[in-house]
């Protein structure tokens, strides 16, 4: 292996981002939002009734679709966490942790009328904003945004 040329050398930095404060911000980011929904599935599935009159002010008329709700967002919450095994090399997971947050935020907002308190969908869908613009925020600040994997797909 030949040695970096002065030209490769003042490049690189440029291409590739990796200042360990810039990771680390990314890395606090993403495991807050792996926390998250790991929690709010829990609490979903562990108390469906106390979560469906916190938030909705009714009774819970199918346990079973609730509880696969909250299931599924811990799952997701676990799948979020992922990446924080090692950022540079999953830098693909964050773009797909980013595009489920976005369609998060569509789902939310156009459920809204489907529930009987819509201001509480609504702030989900703001919350699923803003992580999603903080976590667009840190991995383009880390170098890691929809960054090329330089594998072959074949």
């Amino acid at each position: 292996m030949k040695p970096l040329s002065k030209h490769e050398l003042r490049v690189a930095p440029a291409l590739f981002k990796n200042d360990p404060r810039e990771l680390q911000r990314l890395s606090i980011c993403v495991l807050l939002i792996g926390l998250h929904s790991l929690c709010l599935g829990a609490f979903v599935y562990l108390f469906t009734n106390t979560f469906y009159d916190l938030f909705f002010g009714v009774a819970v008329e199918n346990f079973f679709f609730v509880q696969q709700a909250g299931l599924f967002l811990f799952c997701l919450g676990l799948f979020y966490l992922v990446p924080l095994a090692d950022l540079k090399s999953h830098h693909r997971l964050l773009d797909i942790i980013i595009i489920s947050k976005l369609m998060a935020v569509f789902f939310l907002v156009s459920s809204t009328h489907l529930v009987p308190r819509p201001v509480i969908i609504v702030l989900a869908g703001i919350g699923d904003g803003f992580m999603a613009g903080l976590l667009i925020w840190f991995s383009h600040a880390a170098g890691l945004l929809f960054k090329a994997s330089g594998k072959s797909p074949l």
